[in-house]
């Protein structure tokens, strides 16, 4: 057999294997099939990097990344959840829960390591009416920033509830 001919035979049996892999899956072709929305992908922050909690529009919490509020601790998270949700979260869908506070608002906005393992927050706002989401957004986005054994009040301008650690799972 000349080089040629095994040559010709070699990519006879290559195109014969690729349609037998192509023919002989047994899968046949259907229709688009809805199965509800786009995967959502989570880009990593580096840690301790200042976070705002939003909510997704199936009432979920959702981290947004506040580099430029990093430098301020609890205080910086809070800022920058509670000067809303910006162009890019808005894009994601994302949302929040709390009342619209503005400039001045953001500028009453105190924290206070009442504990060694408690933060004190001073908000611009009533939140004894607070939903549990938006109650959640506020402890989540305070604790962005410290150790998981933290734990933060919230004092509204009506009254401070009880001390509360970050639960990310659930709606309301």
């Amino acid at each position: 057999m000349s080089s040629r001919t095994r040559t010709r035979a070699a990519c006879a049996a290559a195109l014969l294997g690729q349609a037998l892999l192509l023919t002989g899956c047994g899968i046949k072709p259907t229709g688009v099939i809805e199965s509800g929305a786009a995967a959502k992908v989570a880009v990593a922050a580096p840690a301790r990097t200042s976070m705002a909690y939003f909510v997704t529009p199936e009432g979920r919490l959702a981290p947004a990344p506040q580099p430029e509020h990093t430098g301020d601790g609890p205080r910086g998270s809070l800022t920058g959840l509670l000067a809303g949700p910006g162009a890019a979260e808005l894009e994601a869908g994302l949302g929040t829960r709390l009342p619209p506070v503005d400039a001045a608002g953001l500028e009453q906005i105190g924290v206070g390591f009442t504990a060694r393992d408690r933060v004190e927050t001073r908000l611009p706002f009533p939140v004894a009416d607070l939903d549990p989401i938006a109650r959640r957004q506020l402890v989540c986005s305070a604790l962005s920033t410290l150790a998981p054994a933290f734990e933060v009040v919230l004092r509204g301008t009506d009254t401070a509830l009880e001390p509360a650690r970050c639960e990310l799972g659930g709606t309301a």
